[in-house]
C-alpha cells in the first residue's frame, strides 16, 4: 500500500482490504484499518471477498517452501528473539501455499520496509455518522498527539468542514478542524492530556475556518469516547 494512503477512496479501501488479507500492511495502515473494520460491514464484506479470492491459492498451487534465510533476516530486522523450532525447515515444508505465498510477500515486505516499532497511537475514536457510517478515524497517543483519517466523512454545506471537541470540565475545547480526505495531525493542549482518557469527544459541522468564537454552533455529528487499542493499558 502507497504511503500516504487515502482510506475516503472507495478504490483504496478495496485495496487495503485484499493487502490486510495478505498481511502486507505497515502497523501503522493496519491500525486504521482494523479500527475501521470493527464498526463497518461494508469493509468486513470486502475482508470476507478478499479471503474468498485468495482461497484459490491454498487449493491450486503447491507448497513453496521459503529460502533458509529468510526467517533469519526477518527475525533481526524484527528484533525478536529466535525460537529453536524457526530453524526446523520440515515444519515449514508441511506450510499450505497461501501461508507460504502470504509470508513470502511480508518478508520481502519488511526487508525493504521495516516495520515501525509499536501502533500510531494508544486509543482509537471512531466517528459515525446518523446511518452509522465511520467518517473519521482518530487515533491519540498517550503524550496528546492525534492522527486523524479521513474514510467518508458527512456530507458537508459549501464552506463547511467537521470540527473535532473535547469536553474538559463540562466546556467544549476545539482540538481541530478534520480533514475532507486524507491524514491530518492534530496536537492536544498539555493542560488537556491528564483528562483525555474519560473526556467526552464530539465532532460537529462547523465554517471551515472553525467555530464561531471558539464554541460549538452547528449540527453534532457524533460524540464518543477514546478506546484503548491495547484493552486498558495505557498509563493516562
Amino acid at each position: 500500500m502507497h504511503d500516504p494512503w487515502d482510506l475516503s477512496d472507495p478504490d483504496e479501501r478495496d485495496l487495503a482490504a485484499g493487502e490486510y488479507v495478505l498481511g502486507t500492511l505497515d502497523s501503522r495502515q493496519r491500525a486504521h484499518f482494523e479500527a475501521l473494520l470493527a464498526v463497518s460491514p461494508e469493509l468486513q464484506r470486502q475482508v470476507a471477498e478478499w479471503r474468498e479470492h485468495l482461497q484459490v491459492f491454498n487449493t491450486r498451487l503447491e507448497p513453496v517452501p521459503p529460502p533458509d534465510v529468510l526467517w533469519p533476516r526477518i527475525v533481526r530486522t524484527l528484533g525478536l528473539t529466535p525460537r529453536p523450532w524457526w530453524r526446523r525447515l520440515n515444519a515449514w515444508r508441511s506450510l499450505s501455499a497461501g501461508l507460504a505465498l502470504s509470508t513470502l510477500v511480508l518478508g520481502a515486505l519488511l526487508l525493504v520496509h521495516p516495520t515501525p516499532s509499536g501502533m500510531p497511537g494508544d486509543a482509537v475514536y471512531v466517528v459515525l455518522d446518523d446511518d452509522r457510517v465511520p467518517g473519521w478515524i482518530i487515533c491519540a497517543d498517550e503524550d496528546g498527539e492525534l492522527m486523524v483519517q479521513a474514510v467518508q466523512p458527512a456530507d458537508m454545506p459549501a464552506g463547511m468542514a467537521g470540527e473535532l471537541w473535547m469536553m474538559a470540565d463540562g466546556q467544549p475545547v476545539s482540538l481541530g478542524m478534520l480533514p475532507g480526505r486524507g491524514e491530518a495531525r492534530m496536537r492536544m493542549p498539555a493542560s488537556l492530556r491528564p483528562m483525555m482518557r474519560h473526556a467526552d469527544f464530539a465532532v460537529s459541522i462547523e465554517p471551515a475556518g472553525g467555530a464561531p468564537q471558539g464554541q460549538p454552533s452547528g449540527r453534532v455529528i457524533d460524540r464518543g469516547k477514546l478506546v484503548p487499542m491495547r484493552g486498558d493499558g495505557w498509563s493516562l
